[in-house]
Protein backbone atom coordinates (compact mmCIF):
# COMPACT_ATOMS: atom_id res chain seq x y z
CA UNK A 1 0.00 0.00 0.00
CA UNK A 2 1.24 3.47 -0.83
CA UNK A 3 2.00 5.86 2.02
CA UNK A 4 -1.17 7.67 2.99
CA UNK A 5 -0.70 11.37 3.60
CA UNK A 6 -2.90 13.22 6.08
CA UNK A 7 -4.15 15.68 3.44
CA UNK A 8 -5.25 12.84 1.15
CA UNK A 9 -6.95 11.03 4.02
CA UNK A 10 -8.93 14.08 5.11
CA UNK A 11 -9.77 14.99 1.50
CA UNK A 12 -11.23 11.52 0.98
CA UNK A 13 -13.37 11.86 4.10
CA UNK A 14 -14.39 15.46 3.38
CA UNK A 15 -17.17 14.24 1.13
CA UNK A 16 -20.28 13.49 3.25
CA UNK A 17 -21.14 10.32 1.33
CA UNK A 18 -17.64 8.89 1.68
CA UNK A 19 -17.56 9.74 5.39
CA UNK A 20 -20.93 8.01 5.88
CA UNK A 21 -19.67 4.96 3.97
CA UNK A 22 -16.63 4.70 6.24
CA UNK A 23 -18.82 5.00 9.33
CA UNK A 24 -21.21 2.33 8.02
CA UNK A 25 -18.27 -0.01 7.38
CA UNK A 26 -16.82 0.76 10.80
CA UNK A 27 -20.13 0.13 12.57
CA UNK A 28 -20.68 -3.14 10.69
CA UNK A 29 -17.35 -4.47 11.89
CA UNK A 30 -17.22 -6.69 8.81
CA UNK A 31 -17.50 -6.51 5.04
CA UNK A 32 -20.65 -5.00 3.59
CA UNK A 33 -22.14 -5.53 0.17
CA UNK A 34 -22.75 -2.55 -2.10
CA UNK A 35 -26.47 -3.38 -2.03
CA UNK A 36 -26.48 -3.03 1.80
CA UNK A 37 -24.67 0.30 1.62
CA UNK A 38 -27.04 1.72 -1.00
CA UNK A 39 -29.99 0.85 1.25
CA UNK A 40 -28.41 2.30 4.38
CA UNK A 41 -27.36 5.54 2.69
CA UNK A 42 -30.48 5.80 0.51
CA UNK A 43 -28.26 6.60 -2.46
CA UNK A 44 -28.34 5.12 -5.98
CA UNK A 45 -25.98 2.20 -6.55
CA UNK A 46 -23.83 4.02 -9.16
CA UNK A 47 -23.24 6.90 -6.71
CA UNK A 48 -22.25 4.57 -3.88
CA UNK A 49 -20.02 2.51 -6.18
CA UNK A 50 -18.26 5.64 -7.44
CA UNK A 51 -17.50 6.79 -3.89
CA UNK A 52 -16.36 3.31 -2.84
CA UNK A 53 -14.08 3.21 -5.88
CA UNK A 54 -12.51 6.48 -4.76
CA UNK A 55 -12.01 5.13 -1.22
CA UNK A 56 -10.47 1.96 -2.67
CA UNK A 57 -8.05 3.91 -4.88
CA UNK A 58 -7.01 5.90 -1.81
CA UNK A 59 -6.36 2.64 0.06
CA UNK A 60 -9.00 3.30 2.73
CA UNK A 61 -11.13 0.24 1.92
CA UNK A 62 -10.57 -3.22 0.52
CA UNK A 63 -12.96 -5.05 -1.77
CA UNK A 64 -13.77 -8.61 -2.68
CA UNK A 65 -16.07 -9.79 -5.48
CA UNK A 66 -18.57 -12.45 -4.44
CA UNK A 67 -20.74 -13.43 -7.37
CA UNK A 68 -22.31 -10.32 -8.87
CA UNK A 69 -21.74 -8.12 -5.80
CA UNK A 70 -18.64 -6.46 -4.41
CA UNK A 71 -18.10 -6.46 -0.66
CA UNK A 72 -16.15 -3.67 1.03
CA UNK A 73 -14.37 -3.35 4.38
CA UNK A 74 -12.14 -0.80 6.04
CA UNK A 75 -8.55 -1.57 5.11
CA UNK A 76 -7.04 -3.18 8.23
CA UNK A 77 -3.57 -2.10 7.07
CA UNK A 78 -4.31 1.62 7.41
CA UNK A 79 -1.91 3.55 9.62
CA UNK A 80 -2.96 3.51 13.27
CA UNK A 81 -3.72 7.25 13.26
CA UNK A 82 -6.23 6.77 10.40
CA UNK A 83 -7.99 3.92 12.19
CA UNK A 84 -8.14 5.97 15.40
CA UNK A 85 -9.79 8.88 13.58
CA UNK A 86 -12.29 6.60 11.84
CA UNK A 87 -13.19 4.88 15.10
CA UNK A 88 -13.50 8.17 17.00
CA UNK A 89 -15.73 9.89 14.42
CA UNK A 90 -19.36 10.27 15.45
CA UNK A 91 -22.04 11.89 13.31
CA UNK A 92 -25.16 13.46 14.77
CA UNK A 93 -28.66 12.92 13.41
CA UNK A 94 -28.27 15.82 10.97
CA UNK A 95 -24.97 14.41 9.64
CA UNK A 96 -22.74 16.94 11.34
CA UNK A 97 -19.87 16.33 13.67
CA UNK A 98 -20.63 17.30 17.26
CA UNK A 99 -18.42 20.15 18.38
CA UNK A 100 -17.32 20.51 21.98
CA UNK A 101 -18.75 23.39 23.94
CA UNK A 102 -15.98 25.86 24.51
CA UNK A 103 -15.84 28.00 27.62
CA UNK A 104 -16.75 31.62 27.07
CA UNK A 105 -13.82 33.93 27.56
CA UNK A 106 -13.43 37.63 27.05
CA UNK A 107 -10.70 38.58 24.65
Amino acid sequence: MQTLKAVSFFKALADPTRLKLMIQLRDAGASLCVCDLTQQLEQPQPTVSRHLSHLRKMGLVTCERRGTWVWYAINPNLPVWCLQIIHATQLTADDTLPLPTLPKHCC
